[in-house]
Order: structure tokens, then C-alpha cells, then sequence
């Protein structure tokens, strides 16, 4: 009787862990979105970024896209068959981002026509597309006027308040150079979508006198020159809310921050610094010369720099998690600074608490001499680096939304580890026209790797799902969550390039290649797809493409060597479970 009893335990816990469930994805269909000529003609080549944030309408299968100067609304109620049926050029604009709410459509635009409208960034609210009703259809109901070169925006579910992510990028060159304030801003319609509405601007001004607090937390400011104050050079970029929408989450990427927003009070409350990962565990390919796919653990750290952020609550933890991209700040072309040096260019400025065996491959450009690191962080009072820091965490994290978000969950170097052990010829390739995968595998070790870039989550067969886009050459990574966060697991790896030694162009051109540089993924639930099946809709930047993946929930949980950071021996027998039962997928 007791080992009965002690069985059924042993089963309900791994049931509940496993769920006796595995996650990929396979392909149904992908639309080739063109740009436009001056006559209007349809034109159709590799990298013109034509689809880089989307929007979905699920009552009436569209989807809306935005990419380059190019607005298009995209039929989607045949999956096997969507067809662009509308598309706006806004000249000398580049849209950034575009979010559905209601029945109006919203999207952000930067225009670079002069100084004084890129100052003035606008975001734009139609009425939503309509078969039926042409006189209705996408009518323009606003023009709000917003800060200095908006990203992201991001309405709450009623749709009467809207967030925008005031990225506010530096341009322009020599005595023209502007560097200008980073913000938050808050659209209120108060009487509805259609009725007046008004704009508040959330500065970071307040935190100019706080950087020793900022600085100690693992924030960074990072152009310092000229004067430069630190609200200038924030650069919010990704938004997320908690669960009641009452606080929002703003990633600021290149400093390796994630600011606080009140809602409710509209204040900007705190920014939580991010600090930096170690790579003495984990496993990294820092060298585009070292003759292939080489992962090594180093005594170095990167700053996480994520790009897409996701809130969510799962077994009664709130948490945010992060894709950890990674970017810098490169003003060469603007006025000759970069914050980037190469380590072989920093191994003679080393002091000796940097490690011999670290001081030895900084000079190695087979190791170390080839990866790019920070040259404004990690100085001591004497100008020599203590610490050298890299960019980009090339994994996704789970961090618990309790003071200094610390972290619950990292995927160390699994991405880069799985690509390099399924899909060695496109190991941090780089996505070039005349190229192919294969000529370029191993071309973004140097940089950032993988750069994983894009989130999305669901809740499928009892586990969170996450998807994580990667931008070189594009792949989508699959993780899932348990009742424990330090047993998550690696899923698999998504690739929608079908050759390595054919150019991406001419794949292109053969109309087999998709999703290179997923910029967007968005989840559809069975009862909201066109498919009745789960599905993923992801905006391919790079590629120009738009591509319906169906989510394939397999009977039986993966058997894992590495389930990840953390990991206890209880979490590894659990991801090696082949537990079957009844439950029902959401």
C-alpha cells in the first residue's frame, strides 16, 4: 500500500511537470509581402524589410503589417492562401509599429523628412478594415503627435489608453548631431476611440541625480559626451503591462534596464537595472575566425540588453521575461564615436583583475579578439578595464518581479548549443542576399550570436510556452515552464530555410525561404485562427515575409540533456518522463 501511495505521488508530480507534452513548429504557408515603385508596380527583393510588426483581427482573419514606408492589410481566412488586399506608402516615414484594439487599428510612424519631424514622432489610429463597408473602411480617425522617433505602442484592453515607447535614437552628424529625450507617452481616450483625445510626455529627468543608485543596480549611460544628460540617453524601446494594467514595464535595451511606469499616477517610478551574465558556465562562440562552430566557457560577462519584454503570471509568480539581444550605441557615421572595441584592441588596457587565461584569449583573435566589448564600462580611476563586458545574453530569461528582478531562469547557451548541434551550417549565420547560409556560418559569433530578439507566450497542454526569435539567420526557439521555473526546458529550434548552400536571394526568388530575422511572432489561440488550430503568425523583417507556423503539441515530452541553468536532478528526471495521460489542450 505505501509504495502505491508513494508511486501515485511520483506520478501526479511528474504529470503535473511534464504534462506528457513536447512543442514545435512546422510550416503552412508563407505570403511574400512586396514593396512598391513610383508607379505603384508591385516589387518583390530580398531585404527590403517590407513586414516588421504585425497586428491580428480575429474576428475578421486580417492581418495588419508594417515595414519600411509600407502600411498593408493581409486577408488571412484562407491560411493557404493570404492575400494582400490593401497597402498605404507613407513617404519619408518609417513605421515602426502597429497594434489592433477594438475595431481601430494603431501604428507608429518616424519621419525623417527634417530635424523638426523627427522630434515629432506620430502614430496613427484608422478605423478597421471592413469588407463590407468601403465608406467606413480604414478611415484616418487621428494624428496624434507623439516624441522623437516612436517604437513601440501598446493599448490596454479597453483600448482608451495607449503607451508609447519614445525610443528617441540619436541623428543627424556634427554640429547638427541630436541625441534627444528618451520618454514614455500616454495616449487617453477618455470618451472613446473616436472622440478627442490627449497626450502626456513621462520624461527620465528625474533620475539625472541618481546614477550612482542607477549605476550600482547595473544600469548604464552610455554617450556621456558633449554634455550629454542620462533622460537624453535612455532609449525605451518595448512595453509590457502586469496583469490589471496598472503598471507598465519599459525595456530601455542599450541600458541593460527595464523601466516602472504607474499607470495610475503616470509617473515613471523606478528603473531596475539589469546587471550582467556570467559566461564561466555557459558555453559561447565569441570568434567569426576560428574556423567553424567552437563553444567555450570564458571568465567574461555580457550585459542581457534584451530587446522584447513579456510580462505574465505563472503558478502565482509574476514575472517579466526578456529576449537578450543585445545592442550598442554606434554614432561612427554620425559624429565618429562608438562604444564598441574588439577585445584584441582592449587586451593591452587590461588590468591584472582581469584573469591571465581571459588576458591571453583577449589577445587571441581564434577566442577572444574577435568579440565585441564595451569601452565606456568596466574602467577603473587609472583609465584600465577591471571588467570587460560583451553584449547580448543570446538566451531568453525569467526574472520574478519582486525588488532587483532577480532572475528565476536563464537559458545559458542552450540557443546557440541546439542550433549548433541541429543546424551547423547555419550557426550564426548572417542573412546576406548574394550569400549563402553555409559562406556565412559562423559570421555573428563576434557580435551577438543568435540575437535573440522577439517573444511570444501561450499556455498550451498545461506548460507556458515560450517562442524566441533569433535574429541570425531568423530561427524560433521553443522553451516550456513547468511548476518549476528551474526545470524549464529547451523545446526545439524552428528554421524556415530549406538549404544551406543555395543564396538567401536566390531562395528568395524560388519562394522557399521565410521568417529570416523574426522581428514579430504573434499567438493564435485554435478558437481565434484561421486554421481552428493553434498557430503562430511571424513577421520575417529581413525576408519581407509573412508566415502562418502551425504549433505542433506532440504526446510526449522531450527527452532534454539540457534542460537548462539550474536545473536540479528531480528536474531532469521529470524532463526525461514519458508519462501518458488524458488532458485537455488549451
Amino acid at each position: 500500500m505505501t509504495r502505491l501511495l508513494i508511486t501515485s505521488l511520483v506520478c501526479a508530480s511528474l504529470c503535473l511537470y511534464s504534462s506528457g507534452f513536447s512543442y514545435s513548429l512546422s510550416k503552412i504557408s508563407t505570403l511574400y509581402v512586396p514593396s512598391y515603385d513610383d508607379t505603384g508596380k508591385a516589387v518583390y527583393e530580398f531585404g527590403r524589410g517590407t513586414v516588421e510588426q504585425i497586428a491580428y483581427d480575429p474576428r475578421d482573419k486580417i492581418v495588419y503589417a508594417v515595414g519600411a514606408n509600407i502600411f498593408h492589410v493581409i486577408d488571412v481566412s484562407n491560411p493557404n492562401s493570404m492575400q494582400v488586399v490593401y497597402h498605404k506608402v507613407y513617404a519619408n516615414t518609417d513605421l515602426t509599429d502597429i497594434e489592433f484594439c477594438g475595431d481601430h487599428v494603431f501604428f507608429a510612424g518616424d519621419n525623417d523628412t527634417n530635424v523638426e519631424s523627427r522630434l515629432q514622432g506620430t502614430v496613427y489610429v484608422l478605423k478597421k478594415y471592413q469588407k463590407n463597408n468601403v465608406a467606413d473602411s480604414l478611415r484616418e480617425i487621428h494624428r496624434i503627435r507623439v516624441g522623437a522617433i516612436p517604437d513601440m505602442i501598446k493599448p490596454t484592453k479597453s483600448c482608451q489608453t495607449v503607451l508609447v515607447a519614445i525610443e528617441a535614437e540619436a541623428f543627424g552628424s556634427g554640429n547638427a548631431f541630436q541625441d534627444p529625450y528618451g520618454g514614455v507617452g500616454v495616449i487617453k481616450f477618455p470618451n472613446g476611440v473616436e472622440q478627442p483625445n490627449t497626450y502626456t510626455n513621462l520624461d527620465f529627468t528625474a533620475f539625472n541625480n541618481r546614477l550612482t543608485e542607477l549605476e550600482d543596480q547595473g544600469v548604464r549611460f552610455v554617450y556621456r559626451e558633449n554634455g550629454n544628460t542620462f533622460d537624453r540617453d535612455v532609449e525605451p524601446e518595448y512595453i509590457t503591462y502586469n496583469i490589471d494594467e496598472t503598471t507598465a514595464y519599459i525595456c530601455l535595451q542599450e541600458n541593460n534596464a527595464i523601466a516602472e511606469v504607474d499607470l495610475l499616477t503616470e509617473t515613471i517610478t523606478a528603473i531596475h537595472g539589469l546587471g550582467a551574465k556570467s559566461w564561466s558556465t555557459y558555453k559561447l562562440d565569441p570568434s567569426d575566425k576560428d574556423g567553424g562552430i567552437d563553444l567555450s566557457n570564458y571568465d567574461i560577462k555580457s550585459f542581457y540588453l534584451p530587446d522584447a519584454i513579456h510580462f505574465h503570471k505563472w503558478m502565482g509568480t509574476n514575472i517579466i521575461i526578456t529576449a537578450n539581444e543585445g545592442d550598442a550605441k554606434d554614432y561612427e557615421k554620425l559624429i565618429g564615436w562608438t562604444e564598441e572595441a574588439r577585445g584584441s584592441k582592449i587586451a593591452a588596457n587590461v588590468s591584472n583583475a582581469i584573469p591571465h587565461l581571459v588576458q591571453t584569449a583577449l589577445a587571441d583573435n581564434n577566442r577572444l579578439g574577435r568579440l565585441t566589448f564595451s569601452k565606456v564600462d568596466g574602467l577603473n580611476s587609472a583609465g584600465k578595464f577591471d571588467k570587460v563586458y560583451a553584449y547580448g545574453g543570446r538566451s531568453m530569461t525569467i526574472r520574478s518581479v519582486v525588488s532587483g528582478l532577480p532572475i528565476l531562469y536563464d537559458s545559458g547557451g542552450i540557443i546557440e548549443e541546439q542550433i549548433a548541434k541541429s543546424f551547423p551550417d547555419f550557426f550564426n549565420s548572417n542573412g546576406k542576399s548574394g550569400d549563402t547560409p553555409k559562406e556565412n556560418m559562423d559570421g555573428r559569433s563576434d557580435n551577438k550570436g543568435p540575437e535573440c530578439e522577439s517573444l511570444e507566450t501561450a499556455v498550451i497542454g498545461g506548460r507556458l510556452v515560450i517562442f524566441v526569435g533569433n535574429e541570425r539567420p531568423g530561427s524560433i526557439s521553443i522553451f516550456s515552464v513547468g511548476d518549476d521555473f528551474s526545470t524549464t526546458r529547451y523545446e526545439s529550434t524552428y528554421f524556415g530555410i530549406p538549404q544551406s548552400d543555395v543564396t538567401f536571394g536566390s531562395m528568395y526568388d524560388q519562394r522557399n525561404l521565410s521568417e529570416i530575422d523574426p522581428e514579430d511572432i504573434r499567438y493564435v489561440s485554435p478558437s481565434d485562427s484561421p486554421t481552428n488550430g493553434p498557430v503562430i503568425f511571424v513577421a520575417g523583417s529581413v525576408s519581407g515575409t509573412l508566415s502562418i507556423l502551425r504549433v505542433n503539441v506532440n504526446d510526449e515530452a522531450p527527452v532534454n540533456d539540457n534542460p537548462g541553468s539550474g536545473a536540479s536532478a528531480l528536474g531532469k528526471l521529470l524532463a526525461r518522463s514519458r508519462v501518458s495521460f488524458n488532458l485537455t489542450r488549451n
